[in-house]
């Protein structure tokens, strides 16, 4: 079931960007109700050669519709 995310919601998904995943992990949050809630899975990890890291997670019920900036591609893309 695809619902909307609250601010505070939202904030805890960024906020998983500082946790360690490896591929076919589940990234889950504890949503507002106190529940434990499935974000989705990660797909890939891409590293570029600073360290900095990007995860790919695949969401089933969930689309999202992204551009890649410039300077983005240019840290990632070589």
């Amino acid at each position: 079931m695809s619902r909307q995310y609250s601010d505070h919601e939202r904030q805890k998904i960024a906020n998983e960007e500082y946790t360690k995943y490896s591929e076919t992990e589940s990234m889950e949050i504890i949503n507002d109700k106190g529940e434990i809630e499935d974000i989705g899975t990660v797909r890939q990890v891409i590293e570029n050669e600073t360290g900095l890291k990007v995860y790919v997670v695949e969401s089933l019920d969930r689309y999202l519709w992204y551009t890649i900036s410039k300077s983005v591609h240019d840290i990632f893309v070589k």
